[in-house]
Parts: structure tokens; C-alpha cells; sequence
């Protein structure tokens, strides 16, 4: 019998790097669209665009299915325009694109883009934000500040 040695892990990181590297193509309305990493300020209008959906966890954690099935009815209106917004900024990653164009690609998305697509696309985002080498490097400048006061002794 033959040992599985697949390296899991190094696997997965792999396929990160080569998302960072190549980015991920989808198809939306008969159009293809590419989605790399994203420059900082992307990233930034993106962080933006997420800290404004409008989510109630408690609800959806409800022992009540009633209620859960009403928070997932009320989510629709608020985010549904959001989400588009989201994967339109994440496709443009241009700030002059951004600023000019994100309205027209969300309008474009909101009616081309089906909630299942919706799920892969927020796992291609999120992963190709890596937001983990982002706040790693945050926390590295913060512990390495070389202008930080030093505390002089008597």
C-alpha cells in the first residue's frame, strides 16, 4: 500500500501564488474579466466598499429558521448593488478606472452575475487581496518604526 505524502499546504500556496502572479479569469454576460492582486489603493476602495455591506449576524445564527430566511430576504436590497460595486472595483484596479467606470461595471455586473458566481468571485477577491501579506507587513513596519521615541534613562 502506497503512502499519500501530497503536500496539502504546499499546495494551496501555490495556487495562491499563482493567483497573486497570474490573477483569475470569469465570465459575466458573455464578456471575460480578469481579477489580479490588487494595487494598494484598490485594495482600499474595496475595504470601503466591505465595512459598508449590511449584514446582522445575530439573525442569520438564529435558532429560528423564520427568521433567519427573513435576514436573508432584507440582505438582498442593501448588498445586492454592493456586491456588484465590490467585483467591479476588484475587475478595474485602476484608480482613474475606479473613480470613472466602477457605476457603469456594477450596473453591468448586477444584471449579469448570479448569486452562485457571486460565492466563487468573493473567495477569488478575498484571496487575491492577500490581505495576510498585507497585514504582516502593516504589523513588521509598526514593531520596526525607527523614528518611534526611545525612552531616555537618568
Amino acid at each position: 500500500m502506497e503512502e499519500n505524502n501530497f503536500d496539502y499546504i504546499a499546495a494551496e500556496a501555490r495556487e495562491q501564488q499563482v493567483l497573486l502572479d497570474k490573477g483569475i479569469t470569469f465570465t459575466a454576460g458573455k464578456k471575460e474579466y480578469l481579477i489580479e492582486q490588487p494595487y494598494l489603493g484598490t485594495l482600499d476602495y474595496l475595504a470601503a466598499e466591505l465595512l459598508r455591506l449590511d449584514v446582522d449576524l445575530k439573525k442569520l445564527e438564529s435558532k429560528q429558521s423564520m427568521e433567519i430566511f427573513e435576514e436573508h430576504k432584507r440582505m438582498v436590497a442593501p448588498n445586492a448593488r454592493r456586491c456588484a460595486r465590490i467585483v467591479a472595483i476588484a475587475v478595474l484596479n485602476n484608480k482613474w478606472k475606479i473613480r470613472f467606470l466602477t457605476g457603469f461595471y456594477a450596473q453591468k455586473f448586477l444584471w449579469s452575475v448570479r448569486p452562485s458566481d457571486l460565492m466563487k468571485l468573493t473567495s477569488i477577491i478575498l484571496k487575491a487581496s492577500n490581505l495576510s501579506d498585507f497585514s504582516a507587513s502593516i504589523a513588521l513596519l509598526s514593531v520596526n518604526r525607527t523614528t518611534a521615541p526611545q525612552a531616555i534613562e537618568d
